[in-house]
């Protein structure tokens, strides 16, 4: 009966010892052929990933993410240098993403999601493909030596192959070397200031097994011609912009600004559109303030007219607000409206209930930003100062309802500090987004919430452990307190 019970012993020892190493094995990651992983709670089923195309013993990697509040969960990268990887989950929805292995990529099956459930095991298979790269050669005509000029090229493919297809390089000199995978690309050539294309700035080319011919752009500059605006109305010194853009085909979008009664422009022939930007104590004729025009190998003048407003001085303009609690912390801008060029905004903040700009004659936007825990309806408009302060404008808040969520500790000796982390699961599921740590050395921590959906989670307390599955959890709130946690800490054995 002794000899039985020394036997007994053995194999329950050697039983142990095995788990224990198993688990020892599952945490790190790595090994060679097939690897798993034993979850530390609940029930858990095998994901199984099986790749193919890598020579023997070669090293790769899959990162699995549990879909769902990052509370909880699994977020491990897990490698082999076999065929398989296997990995236990607990029933739920996951994320894969498949690592670059250097000299190969994976294409559609790179990254993907899946499901696990009861009795139904997932299985993801994909293929990695050696990279044989092509030599793909751009050169260029007509641009100064040693300007710099640009390509970016994008192919069909998906995964880890679209990143090897999607490539821009720049050159300094008059040839451009890209490698590429077989495939079909459309290049784009960038502009290069004060040079337009003469040759083609963008078409398709395919890569078969072997380079293919050598893409010549030829650049040239074109004749320009001047394109002015003069005011009239701005006292001496005034600044004052244009801003330009073709839209013709000719690759323009140019603001330029001057103290002096003309601004020039030197453009090639094209159509283009323009602005004049607003001045401050100064109306625009809205006839010459916007508008399109061609040049066809001549010159072409504008004349833009400026009106001085009376009171040309500043004035306050006072926003107001109701509904914020004393003291509350509130913010607004403001930008005067069809400006470029120059600095035409401000911003304005307050503890108290009104909130005062000094502003000059002009058009404004304005915004009130938003404050945690409120919402207004009122908070953008438009305002005209016009030699005078315009009415105050109100600004109504409304606190936005919480909710008490009250997590409550038992097992712990009393003044132990005790933690939870509660966050929003994802941003919008919650009225704003929250992530707090609440910390207590009492037998109860409470934290208000606004509607929404939020996760938890009880932080460890040294030398104490809670029971499987219950450290973190999902959140509710709709129109009402949730129920409560209890968290029951018992000493670690």
């Amino acid at each position: 009966m002794r000899a039985f019970g020394r036997v007994f012993g053995l194999v329950v020892a050697l039983t142990l010892l095995l788990v224990v190493s198993s688990l020892a094995s599952a945490s790190t990651g790595s090994a060679a052929g097939p690897r798993s992983m034993t979850a530390a709670l609940g029930t858990t089923y095998n994901a199984t990933f099986n790749e193919t195309g890598l020579p023997s013993g070669t090293n790769w990697s899959v990162h699995v993410s549990f879909i769902g509040c990052g509370c909880q969960g699994v977020h491990k990268t897990f490698t082999s240098n076999g065929p398989s990887i296997v990995v236990p989950l607990p029933n739920g929805s996951y994320r894969y993403n498949v690592l670059k292995v250097p000299g190969y990529f994976v294409n559609l099956s790179a990254s993907g999601k899946f499901n696990v459930s009861n009795g139904s095991p997932a299985t993801i298979t994909f293929a990695f493909h050696p990279i044989i790269p092509f030599l793909v050669t751009f050169n260029e005509t007509g641009l100064p030596n040693g300007t710099l000029w640009t390509v970016t090229v994008v192919g069909n493919g998906h995964g880890q192959e679209a990143t090897l297809e999607h490539v821009t390089a720049s050159s300094y000199g008059t040839s451009l070397d890209l490698s590429l995978l077989n495939g079909t690309y459309h290049y784009t050539v960038a502009k290069v200031p004060g040079s337009f294309f003469a040759g083609p700035s963008h078409g398709v080319f395919t890569v078969a097994g072997a380079s293919p011919p050598t893409i010549t752009v030829a650049w040239f500059t074109p004749p320009t011609y001047a394109l002015s605006f003069t005011e009239s109305g701005l006292a001496a010194g005034t600044n004052w912009s244009v801003r330009l853009v073709g839209f013709g085909g000719v690759p323009i979008h140019e603001t330029l600004s001057s103290t002096a009664p003309t601004i020039t422009f030197s453009l090639p022939s094209g159509t283009y559109r323009y602005a004049v930007a607003e001045v401050l104590g100064y109306g625009l004729n809205a006839s010459t303030s916007v508008g399109h025009l061609s040049i066809t190998n001549a010159s072409v003048a504008v004349n833009v007219s400026f009106q001085a407003l009376s009171g040309g001085a500043f004035y306050p303009v006072t926003f107001q607000e109701t509904g914020l609690a004393n003291g509350t912390h509130w913010v607004v801008a403001i930008v005067a409206t069809h400006t470029f060029g120059h600095s035409r905004r401000a911003e304005q903040s307050s503890n108290g209930t009104t909130a005062t700009l000094l502003l000059q004659n002009g058009t404004y936007r304005f915004n009130v930003l938003k404050v945690r825990g409120y919402t207004s309806n009122d908070s953008a408009g438009v305002f005209v100062v016009a030699g005078a302060a315009p009415a105050a404008i109100n600004v109504t808040f409304s606190a936005i309802p919480t909710y008490a969520m009250t997590f409550s500790e038992t097992g712990l000796p009393n003044g132990t500090n005790w933690s939870v982390l509660v966050r929003s699961t994802t941003v919008g599921s919650s009225m704003w987004y929250i992530r707090e740590t609440l910390t207590s050395n009492a037998s109860s921590i409470v934290v208000y919430l606004p509607n929404g959906s939020y996760c938890y989670r009880i932080l460890p307390v040294p030398g104490y452990v809670l029971p499987a599955g219950t450290a973190t959890g999902s959140i509710t709130v709709a129109g009402s307190s949730p129920a409560g946690v209890t968290a029951s800490f018992s000493v670690k054995g």
